[in-house]
């Protein structure tokens, strides 16, 4: 209802309210043979008394109202249910529960097997990204292909076991040009990208490389495992791997 139909409305019940009232308090002025100076006070006291008789009335077509409804839904609701019908309980059977299982237990496993087959492959590139990392580094420092290749054999039993590989058949020989702190650097761009800890480095770095650390103990090694002052054969990148892997 818009505002100027409201406002017609409520003049409309206004107007009816003191025409009603004014025929009450005449009815009454006579019927009690009041004089007219107190007509004012009456038509006043009939005015009141009607406008409290229509909110009654307003109420008490509310209440009928909301009660005939709730009993109109109290007599449908048995209808509607008997038109449905009753619910049947859920109850599964061994065998249903048995299937379910077995075709959980077939989806489950070959999402194992996808997952596996994908970390595997992963594993697999970032090995491969990790050896070529070994190689491209320390054959341009004058290694030679032995000593390169039983590098990357303690690469990759370090990576893959999480321990440095203690029995070696090929020596790696000390090198001058090639300093401590850039075999730690090496060390520990191999690692990093593994999140191996820093014990197990250390120890990979004192045992593949023992010429250069053997007045030294895994401890010490620990302490430093990463150098970014100054200028290294082997500088830390800490997203090595990540190059290799876009290659």
């Amino acid at each position: 209802m818009s505002k100027k139909q409201y406002k017609l409305q409520t003049l409309v019940i206004e107007l009816v309210s003191v025409l009603l009232a004014s025929c009450v308090a005449f009815q009454v002025c006579n019927s009690l043979s009041v004089q007219l100076g107190y007509f004012p006070f009456v038509l006043v006291g009939c005015y009141i008394a009607l406008k409290l008789i229509y909110h009654i009335c307003i109420l008490l077509v509310g209440y009928t109202l909301k009660l005939i409804h709730i009993i109109y839904r109290r007599e449908s609701s048995p209808i509607l249910a008997s038109s449905v019908g009753p619910v049947a309980e859920y109850e599964p059977s061994d065998n249903a529960i048995r299937k379910r299982m077995e075709l959980f237990h077939y989806e489950y496993q070959n999402e194992q097997r996808e997952y596996a087959k994908r970390k595997e492959l992963e594993e697999d590139a970032m090995l491969v990204a990790t050896l070529k990392y070994t190689r491209d580094t320390f054959t341009p420092l004058g290694f030679e292909e032995a000593e390169v290749f039983q590098i990357c054999e303690c690469v990759r039993y370090f990576v893959t076991y999480r321990q440095p590989l203690t029995n070696t058949e090929i020596r790696i020989s000390k090198r001058s040009t090639v300093t401590q702190i850039s075999l730690k650097n090496f060390a520990w761009n191999i690692a990093n990208p593994y999140n191996i800890s820093g014990d197990a480095t250390a120890a990979f770095v004192f045992n593949t490389f023992n010429e250069w650390f053997a007045n030294t103990t895994i401890a010490t090694i620990k302490k430093n495992l990463r150098t970014t002052n100054g200028r290294h054969k082997i500088e830390i990148d800490e997203k090595v791997l990540a190059k290799y892997l876009q290659n």
